[in-house]
């Protein structure tokens, strides 16, 4: 046995300059550890995920030396022991540089390879970010800022790159391919589990120094859009090269493909290391140009629908040409953009449903990282549910951002500052199954556990996967109490046959918006899939609000939604309205003349305590599903709100009600950037639609927010000024209790909340009570359990805690203090076998006094014990 490893003096601070020492063995014998061999933990249901993947760079291996390489292996898998024990499989994932030590690789072994040794961009000469045409102080995503600019020295990582320590080691694929095999065996021993190992592959310029890429082969490099020259796209056809590659022993012959060459090289590089998958990330594979909102199918003015079907074409022979190279036996995970599926298809012709069909063994893209960045989740949450709505595997994939090892910040550490906002609202979200019942990720993964120079803080893992089974604990076991209902198949037609790419880009933008806004979107159901449904369990529309954008007339999505409509499913509808549609006599609108440009806003339905600042609305057409057409058909009709400009009038929000008791909501959603200016139009390129001045115009994805009241939702948000950001919230079912999961950016607004049931009383909290609503500030990051709400007795503050049972075979106490003459309403815990017992001024030890006789309803927000006139401390107990 060797001596102990001290790594906090040999391999630099791993732990937080917490001191460490492990006991190593040489290589030729068994790696022991205390706590190896363990017995495999029992798991409940909730905790249990298929896969945990550990992302890393190489920056921990300081040298190459068995010992540095053996500590560091042991040393992930202890950190992240607490979450992984509850996987049936953990991958280890590979950040070597930038999958130019792929695109190289001649099948010597004994070389040396290009590796991510920097911080900044590696290729700073090539990263050319493109400028805003208007400055601000923001430093959130530095896409689009003028770094040149703010940078005249260069000095800033996005200006040049710097080695991240002194000597950094220099490694061989003979070093590479024995290092995956040491992560299997260390890992397998230590946890018992099946090990896999996998390899990453980039398009852009930031993570290793690239000759193919920029040197050798330019051509493969988009030449228009957003990053011209930068990024690789995946139709490129490479030109004759007589180099010697792994694949190709004598050179590239001419008309290579991309998806030829990377499926070949990677093929090797695979089977000589023991590699067992390859991830593709920042969108390569998805869209030509995947980090903006243009393409060949939109230049940021003007569409070009007749290039939809050559670009998806395009697309989809990389993925046949890769996978003919490289054997499915080797699965493809991916990043995929970080838009939407309606917006790349809008934009780029990306043919996801293909790509799903085609039997490419890919995974289905994961969350995208951005919002750490650009402070949109909206995009993040939006984005995510439109590619997970239907996916090809068996799960699909949540991923988090814990450090950067390249950019010089740990998210969960410093962006995020510790809070966990960007756990609980993802892991809130679920998609809708053919049965109805709903599925959530059992994937996870881990974006990295190293930092840029090469440590792993204790604090992050402990932390990030306290937060994550917590998220599991409470994780969704029915549907939201909003169903987003995204027409997959419907977008793919529309944008690549139909030639309507205009309506496909307004909808995921709106969803978008109104997520930004505070609509608690978080299920999400594929429109056919929700058919087959709603046939297995027609009760899934009950207590739900259906959101979905107008379906087209005659279509199957029509007939369903509308069907649902006159069966009493509650509808919120948004976006434009064609010719025809079923939606119009019912909603009180017919089509008049088309307008654009800016209206005044004229609001007849403002949540109680909402504060509104700009009322100006602007309707670009060009993102904003065509011209606003929809007038009142009447002056009878009275509707949510109104657009004016000049003598015309369109209707903004409107909502009515079938005789059936269906209610239907819809918001008109007119969209505007700050990016284009009517006055002096210019195409506009994203990445991000920005926002507008919210002192003067207001941001019609708000309305749906509003509209939320017809439905008994109340949901409103009181700032100080126009320039303080709204407040994030997802609201998710588990054992019949409702899961408020938020994120406050600013934690002096007020959000105040009313459901159907009355105000909620969050857990744990002391819950002030205004107009029958719930205010909920100060807290940045928050998830509560909410099972009682408050009707009536006026504005008060309200306790609402769970009290240690101290009394055999009671599961749980719940109590609440500060109600007058209060109607209370109990959701009832389904998944306990005791009676319930409630009991009025209740003294501890809680057996004598006021006993009330539970009696339970079923409603459409589940089974309720509703208790009147209830003053002062009630206990529940079961």
């Amino acid at each position: 046995m060797g001596s102990p490893v001290d790594l906090d003096q040999k391999f630099f601070p791993y732990c937080s300059k917490i001191r460490y020492v492990c006991t190593l063995m040489s290589t030729s014998t068994h790696l022991h550890h205390p706590r190896a061999g363990l017995p495999q933990v029992v798991t409940p249901p909730g905790y249990a995920f298929r896969d945990v993947q550990l992302e890393m760079s190489l920056k921990p291996f300081y040298d190459t030396t068995p010992e540095t390489r053996d500590a560091v292996i042991t040393e992930i898998f202890y950190q992240w022991h607490a979450l992984t024990r509850h996987a049936e499989s953990i991958s280890i994932m590979f950040w070597i540089g930038d999958g130019s030590e792929i695109l190289e690789y001649d099948g010597d072994m004994a070389r040396e390879f290009e590796w991510g040794r920097y911080h900044g961009s590696a290729n700073p000469h090539k990263w050319k970010l493109p400028n805003k045409k208007k400055e601000d102080d923001s430093d959130r995503a530095a896409i689009g800022v003028n770094i040149e600019a703010r940078d005249p020295e260069k000095k800033g990582l996005h200006s040049r790159s710097y080695i991240y320590r002194e000597n950094p080691a220099r490694f061989s694929y003979n070093w590479l391919r024995d290092t995956v095999a040491a992560f299997k065996k260390i890992g397998q021993q230590i946890t018992g589990k099946k090990i896999l190992v996998g390899e990453t592959f980039d398009i852009g310029p930031e993570f290793a120094v690239s000759r193919f890429k920029y040197d050798w082969h330019r051509e493969i490099l988009c030449q228009g859009g957003l990053f011209a020259g930068q990024f690789i796209t995946c139709e490129a056809v490479l030109e004759p090269d007589s180099r010697k590659y792994a694949g190709f022993p004598s050179g590239i012959p001419a008309g290579t493909t991309m998806g030829r060459f990377l499926g070949r090289q990677t093929r090797h590089l695979l089977e000589d290391c023991g590699f067992d998958f390859l991830w593709l990330s920042n969108g390569f594979g998805f869209a030509l140009e995947p980090w903006g909102l243009i393409g060949n199918v939109f230049d940021g003015a003007k569409y070009f629908p007749e290039m939809a079907a050559k670009t998806s074409e395009n697309i989809l022979r990389f993925w046949r040409e890769m996978r003919e190279e490289l054997p499915l036996k080797y699965r493809i995970r991916t990043r995929g953009t970080n838009l939407s599926t309606g917006v790349d298809l809008a934009s780029d012709a990306s043919p996801l449903a293909g790509i799903y069909d085609g039997n490419f063994g890919v995974d289905a893209p994961v969350n995208s990282p951005w919002a750490a960045l650009d402070g949109d989740f909206g995009i993040e949450l939006a984005g995510w549910m439109s590619h997970m709505c239907v996916h090809p595997g068996e799960t699909f994939r949540f991923r988090y951002y814990t450090h950067d090892a390249w950019w010089m910040n740990s998210p969960y550490l410093d962006r995020y500052e510790r809070n966990p906002h960007d756990i609980y609202l993802p892991l809130s979200v679920s998609r809708v199954t053919e049965s109805g019942a709903i599925e959530i990720p059992r994937d996870i993964a881990f974006l990295s556990i190293d930092d840029s120079h090469g440590q792993m803080p204790l604090a992050v893992p402990n932390e990030v996967t306290a937060h994550i089974l917590r998220a599991r604990e409470f994780a969704p076991d029915t549907a939201g109490p909003v169903i987003w209902i995204y027409p997959f198949k419907e977008y793919h037609r529309m944008a690549l046959v139909a030639k309507q790419p205009e309506w496909v880009m307004h909808g995921d933008w709106f969803v978008r918006g109104a997520i930004a806004n505070g609509v608690p979107v978080n299920t999400v159901a594929d429109a056919d899939v929700f058919a087959q449904a709603v046939q297995a369990d027609p009760a899934i529309t009950r207590g739900r609000i259906l959101l979905s954008p107008v379906p087209q007339p005659g279509s199957a999505d029509e007939k369903l939604l509308f069907g649902l409509f006159e069966k009493g499913a509650n509808l919120l509808l948004y976006g434009p309205i064609a010719e025809g549609s079923r939606f119009l006599e019912p909603l009180g609108l017919k089509l008049a003349e088309p307008l654009e440009g800016d209206f005044e806003l004229q609001l007849e339905q403002i949540p109680d305590g909402e504060t509104v600042h700009g009322r100006t609305l602007r309707h670009l057409s060009f993102i904003s599903g065509g011209a606003y057409r929809e007038a009142a058909s009447s002056e009878k009709v009275v509707h949510s709100a109104i657009a004016r400009q000049g003598v015309h009038t369109r209707v903004a929000a409107t909502s009515a009600q079938h005789p059936s008791g269906g209610k239907l909501a819809w918001v008109r959603g007119s969209l505007a950037t700050d990016e284009y200016d009517p006055e002096d139009p210019s195409p506009i390129n994203g990445p991000l639609l920005r926002p507008m001045d919210p002192e003067k115009f207001f941001p019609s994805e708000r309305l749906a927010r509003f509209m939320l009241e017809n439905f008994g939702w109340r949901i409103s948000v009181t700032t100080e000024t126009a320039a303080q950001r709204r407040p994030y919230m997802t609201a998710h079912r588990h054992r019949n209790a409702v899961m408020l999961s938020g994120y406050n950016p600013d934690e002096a607004t007020i959000l105040r909340v009313r459901h159907p049931l009355g105000a909620p009383l969050l857990l744990g909290r002391h819950n002030r009570i205004v107009h029958g609503a719930t205010e909920i500030s100060g807290e940045i990051a928050w998830q509560r359990e909410v099972r009682v709400f408050v009707e009536s007795g006026g504005d008060a503050v309200v306790r609402c805690k769970i009290d240690c049972p101290v009394m055999h075979g009671v599961y749980r106490r719940m109590t609440i203090f500060g109600t007058t003459n209060s109607r209370v309403n109990f959701l009832v815990d389904p998944g306990s076998d005791k009676p319930i017992r409630i009991l009025r001024d209740a003294l501890f030890p809680y057996f004598q006094g006021n006993f009330v006789e539970p009696k339970i309803t079923q409603t459409e927000w589940g089974p309720v014990i509703s208790v009147d006139n209830v003053t002062g401390w009630t206990l529940f107990e079961w």
